[in-house]
C-alpha cells in the first residue's frame, strides 16, 4: 500500500494544545486486513541540522467498513495533535510489511469515577487530590428537578492509545405524585476521557421519545406531546473547602476576564447577526424568543458588558489547580450558558434564564458536547470550539473506489462552476444561514430553502423554509470535500448531519408505524413554516402547494441515507450510522408493513383491488408491487447503503427482491407514463438508485443472475429514454411550477445516459452524445439563471455530479448473461392467477399476524387516538 497523505491546516489562529483528531480513511481493496498493520507518522525534526526523523503518532485505528474480501475499506483514526496558528503539518498512514513503528503506550490515572444509579460522575484531577462532582440535571417548567435514574449502567465502550469510552442511557423522571414516577424525557451519554486523563469531554443527548399528535396531518409547536421544560445543565461541583477562588474567562471578542467574585456567567441568547430576532425563532405562541442581541456577561452585581457571538473557555482556580470547561459550537446553538460560583462551574445545554421555557417536540432529541480540563494551560481547550478537520489527497480517494464516479484530476468545467456557487461569500450555502438566522439549537446546520422565495412579491420579507436534507445535501458535501478539500463543505456537511440525525428524524416508536423514526421531508412548498419548525405541514397554512393535501408526515419519496453514511465514514459519528440503519429498517416497514389484519385489508384496497378492477374491465396491468417512483428508488438507496454499512446478506437480498417487484426488460413503457411531468419524473431517481446497484455489484464481482436482470432492464429503460425523453421546459404547460429547477431536474437524464454509455459498449457513442447534449443544456441555461444560486438547483446538481466525468464503472469479471435465468425470475403482466395468489397471501398474512392489541394500535394511531 503507498503510504496515505493526511493534511492539517491551522486556518483560525489557534494554538491548538493535545487536540483529539477524528479522521476517516479509505483504503483500497485487498491492500490491508487488520488494524495493526497500519501505523501512522510525522517527520520531525532530528538532532543534527536539516535532520528529519520519523515518529510514531500514538494513534487508535477501527474498522468502519470492510470489503468483501475482508480487507478494510474504511478506517477511523483517532489521535491528539499540536499545532500551532496558522501552522500545517503532514501526516502519513502506513502498511508496515515489516515491524511496525511502535507509539508509547501511555499509562491512564484512575481518575473518572461513575454512578452506578444517576447520570453523574466524579472527574479528578489525575496528578493532585482535586475533585469535581458532576451532574446532568433537568428541571421543569416551576423549577422542580427531574430524578435521572439509569436503565443500561455505565459500560466500557472504548479502550485504546487516545481514549477511555463509557456511555449509559436512562430516563428523567417526575418526582411528584404518588405511586410509580412518571418518565417525562430519555437521555443518553457518552463520556470519552482524552489525554492521559486530563480532558473529558461529555456528549449529552436529550430525548423527548413521545410521539407528536399531530392532529389532522399537522406538526406544530405547542403540541400535546411536547416536552415543555426550564432548564438543562451539567453542573460540576468541586469537593474542595479551600479558598479563595478565581474564575477566567474567555470570550470572543472581549477580551480575557479574571474575577473572583461570587457569581460570573456568559449567556448566549442569540447569534448576534442583523437578523437576531427572526421569525425563525418564534415559539408556539408565535412570538419571537431571543430578548437582546448576541450574547452578555454578567460578574457580580457590575452592569453586564455583551457582544455578537462568542466562544468561551471558563476556567475555575483553586489551590493552583485549574478546572475549565467549554461548549462545543456555543453561539450557533444558542440559546447556551457557562457560570460560575464559589462552588464551580455550571455548563447549561439549555439556560434556565432564557427567555422562555424549551419545547422538545415528540420524537425530537438535542445532542451537546461539553468539555472539561485539568490544568493551567489556558489553551487547552481552544480546539474545542474549532476543531482541526484532515483531508486526504483526491487522489488516493479515487484509487480507493469509495465514491462512485470520482475523478480527482479533472478538469472543472461548466456544471463544476455551478456547484462552485455554493461557497460563494454572498450568495452560499453558509452566507444564506445569516437571511433567516439558521441558528439556534433546533435550526443550526439546516440550509435554507431559499428558492420556496422564488413567488413572493418584491420586498417581502423571506418566508421561514427550511430544506432538511433533502435530495441528500450531505452527501453532495462530503462528495465536494473530498474532491478539493475546501474545509467549508466538510463544515456543511457536518452540520447538516448533527441536525438530520437530532432533529429531523421522528424518534419515536409510539407513532403510526409509517412514520415512526421517518424522515421529516422540507416544509411546504412556497409557504412560511410558521410553528411547524422542520416539520412539513403547519395549522396557520390552511391549503398547501399540493392540490388537495393540507397535512402528512414522513414519507418514503423524501428518505436520504448515503449522506450520513458517507458522514459516518468520514467523522466516525455514530449518530450518523444509527441513522442510516434505522431510516433502512423504517424504509422496510414503510413497503412491506408489519402484517396486522387491518393493515391487510387496507393494502387490498389500494393496491390489489384496483387491479382486479381493470381485470374485469380487459386490461393488462403491470403485476410489479412497488410503484415505480423515488419513493422505491430511495428504498432500495437506503437498502444497499444498509449493505455497505453492516455487510449483512439481507439487505442485498431484500434489494434484489424489490427490483424484481418493480422492474422488468419486457415492460410495457407505455404503461408508465413516464412522460407525465408531474407524477413520473421521478423514476429518474429509481433508475439511478438502479444504478447505484448495478455499480457496486460489479465492484464486488456479483455478476449474477439478479444483476443481469436489472441490466437488461435498465438498457430497456435507457434506450427508451435516449430516444424519448426531451427537457422538462420545453412543453412548460404540464408543470404546476415552471421554474428552473426544473432545468437543474434534467442533469439526471443527463447522468444516466453517460452510466449507460459506461454499462453498454455497443451504444455507448450513442449514450455518451446524448448525455453530454443534455448536460450541455442544463449548465448553459443555468449559466444565466438568476435562480442558479438556489438551495434545491444546487443540491440537486451536486447530488448528480461525477458520471461526466468518469462514466465507465469499475471493471469486473463479467458473466454472460442467462436469458432463461431473466425470464423466470418474473413477468411484469398481471394474471388472475397471481392476483388471487397475491391477494391470499395477504389474507393468510392478516389473519396469521392478527393480535386484538395490535389491531387496536393500528387503527388509534390513525385516529389521533391515546
Amino acid at each position: 500500500m503507498t503510504p496515505i497523505s493526511i493534511q492539517l491546516q491551522e486556518h483560525h489562529g489557534l494554538n491548538r494544545r493535545r487536540e483529539r483528531i477524528r479522521c476517516g480513511v479509505p483504503i483500497a481493496r485487498s491492500q490491508v486486513h487488520q488494524t495493526e498493520e497500519l501505523t501512522l507518522t510525522s517527520m520531525e525534526q532530528g538532532p543534527g541540522q536539516g535532520e528529519r526523523k520519523e515518529t510514531a503518532v500514538p494513534c487508535d485505528v477501527t474498522v468502519t467498513g470492510r470489503w468483501p474480501d475482508g480487507s478494510l475499506r474504511w478506517v477511523l483514526l483517532e489521535f491528539l495533535l499540536d499545532l500551532d496558528a496558522r501552522q500545517s503539518l503532514a501526516l502519513q498512514l502506513k502498511h508496515q510489511q515489516g515491524p511496525a513503528l511502535q507509539a508509547e503506550t501511555p499509562s491512564w490515572p484512575d481518575n473518572l469515577q461513575l454512578d452506578d444509579n444517576q447520570p453523574s460522575w466524579r472527574f479528578n484531577a489525575p496528578n493532585n487530590d482535586q475533585r469535581a462532582r458532576c451532574s446532568l440535571v433537568l428541571e421543569s417548567e416551576d423549577g422542580t428537578q427531574y430524578r435521572g435514574a439509569l436503565d443500561t449502567s455505565w459500560a466500557l465502550a472504548g479502550k485504546g492509545l487516545i481514549s477511555r469510552r463509557f456511555h449509559t442511557s436512562g430516563y428523567f423522571l417526575d418526582p411528584r405524585g404518588d405511586g410509580e414516577k412518571k418518565a417525562v424525557a430519555h437521555f443518553h451519554c457518552r463520556l470519552d476521557l482524552l489525554d492521559n486523563g486530563q480532558t473529558l469531554a461529555a456528549e449529552i443527548c436529550l430525548h423527548n421519545p413521545r410521539r407528536a399528535r399531530h392532529s389532522g396531518g399537522l406538526w406544530d409547536l405547542g403540541d400535546e406531546g411536547s416536552l415543555r421544560f426550564r432548564s438543562l445543565a451539567l453542573h460540576v461541583d468541586r469537593e474542595s473547602a479551600e479558598r479563595p477562588h478565581q474564575v477566567w474567562l474567555k470570550p470572543t471578542p472581549l477580551a480575557e476576564i479574571r474575577t473572583s467574585a461570587d457569581t460570573i456567567s456568559l449567556l448566549q441568547e442569540s447569534s448576534g447577526f442583523d437578523n437576531w430576532h427572526s421569525r425563525n425563532h418564534i415559539g408556539a405562541d408565535g412570538v419571537s424568543r431571543p430578548r437582546f442581541r448576541g450574547f452578555r456577561v454578567n460578574i457580580g452585581n457590575q452592569p453586564p458588558e455583551g457582544g455578537d457571538q462568542a466562544s468561551p473557555i471558563l476556567g475555575f482556580t483553586r489551590a493552583d489547580t485549574t478546572l475549565q470547561a467549554s461548549l462545543e459550537r456555543f453561539w450557533q446553538n444558542f440559546p447556551s450558558k457557562l457560570g460560575a460560583d464559589s462552588d464551580g462551574l455550571v455548563i447549561e445545554l439549555f439556560p434556565g434564564d432564557a427567555a422562555d421555557c424549551h419545547e422538545l417536540q415528540g420524537g425530537e432529541r438535542k445532542t451537546r458536547t461539553a468539555y472539561l480540563h485539568w490544568g493551567n494551560d489556558t489553551q487547552a481547550l481552544d480546539w474545542t470550539q474549532q476543531p482541526l478537520r484532515p483531508v486526504l489527497e483526491p487522489a488516493h480517494v479515487e484509487t480507493c473506489q469509495v465514491f462512485p464516479h470520482f475523478q480527482a484530476d479533472a478538469r472543472p468545467g461548466a456544471l463544476e462552476g455551478l456547484i462552485r456557487r455554493g461557497l460563494d461569500p454572498d450568495t452560499g450555502f453558509l452566507a444564506k444561514r445569516k437571511i433567516i438566522d439558521e441558528y439556534g439549537w433546533r435550526n443550526f446546520g439546516d440550509l435554507f430553502a431559499d428558492h420556496e422565495t422564488l413567488y413572493q412579491e418584491p420586498g417581502e420579507p423571506p418566508l421561514i423554509s427550511h430544506y432538511n436534507n433533502q435530495y441528500d445535501a450531505i452527501q453532495g458535501f462530503a462528495r465536494q470535500f473530498a474532491l478539493n478539500g475546501d474545509q467549508r463543505w466538510h463544515e456543511l456537511m457536518d452540520d447538516l448531519a448533527c441536525h438530520v440525525t437530532d432533529i429531523d428524524i421522528y424518534h419515536t416508536r409510539e407513532d403510526r408505524f409509517e412514520y415512526n423514526n421517518g424522515l421529516f421531508w422540507h416544509t411546504d412548498h412556497y409557504l412560511d413554516a410558521h410553528t411547524a419548525t422542520h416539520r412539513t405541514f403547519s395549522q396557520h397554512n390552511h391549503t398547501s402547494s399540493t392540490p388537495g393535501q393540507t397535512g402528512g408526515g414522513p414519507a418514503a419519496e423524501h428518505c436520504y441515507t448515503s449522506g450520513l453514511l458517507y458522514h459516518y465514514y468520514l467523522t466516525g459519528n455514530d449518530r450518523s450510522r444509527d441513522a442510516v440503519l434505522e431510516l433502512a429498517e423504517w424504509m422496510v416497514t414503510i413497503h412491506e408493513g408489519q402484517g396486522g389484519l387491518l393493515e391487510q385489508l387496507l393494502a387490498l384496497k389500494k393496491h390489489d383491488v384496483p387491479k382486479l378492477k381493470d381485470l374485469l374491465k380487459g386490461k393488462t396491468p403491470l403485476k410489479h408491487r412497488y410503484p415505480f417512483t423515488r419513493g422505491t428508488g430511495n428504498y432500495l438507496n437506503a437498502l444497499l447503503d444498509a449493505w455497505l454499512l453492516t455487510g449483512e446478506s439481507r439487505w442485498l437480498a431484500r434489494c434484489e427482491s424489490v427490483i424484481q417487484g418493480t422492474i422488468h426488460p419486457d415492460d410495457n413503457l407505455d404503461q408508465r407514463d413516464l412522460l407525465d411531468v408531474e407524477t413520473g419524473w421521478s423514476y429518474l431517481i429509481l433508475l439511478a438508485s438502479l444504478v447505484k446497484y448495478l455499480n457496486l455489484k460489479r465492484q464486488f464481482d456479483r455478476t449474477d443472475g439478479p444483476y443481469q436482470f436489472a441490466l437488461s432492464a435498465f438498457r430497456h429503460y435507457a434506450q427508451w429514454m435516449r430516444t424519448h425523453e426531451r427537457p422538462f421546459l420545453e412543453d412548460p404547460e404540464p408543470l404546476e411550477f415552471a421554474n428552473d429547477t426544473w432545468v437543474a431536474q434534467d442533469i439526471r437524464k443527463a447522468m444516466l445516459m453517460y452510466q449507460a454509455g459506461g454499462l453498454f459498449p455497443d451504444q455507448r457513442t450513442d449514450f455518451l452524445a446524448q448525455g453530454k447534449h443534455w448536460l450541455d443544456q442544463v449548465t448553459d441555461t443555468l449559466a444565466d439563471s438568476p435562480e442558479a444560486h438556489f438551495t434545491r438547483v444546487l443540491v440537486i446538481l451536486m447530488q448528480n455530479h461525477g458520471p461526466h466525468q468518469q462514466p465507465m464503472p469499475m471493471p469486473c469479471r463479467q458473466e454472460e448473461p442467462n436469458e432463461q435465468e431473466i425470464a423466470t425470475l418474473s413477468t411484469p403482466i398481471m394474471t388472475w392467477s397471481h392476483l388471487l395468489a397475491r391477494m391470499t397471501r395477504r389474507l393468510i398474512s392478516g389473519i396469521v399476524g392478527f393480535r386484538p392489541a395490535r389491531e387496536k394500535a393500528w387503527l388509534n394511531a390513525r385516529l389521533d387516538r391515546s
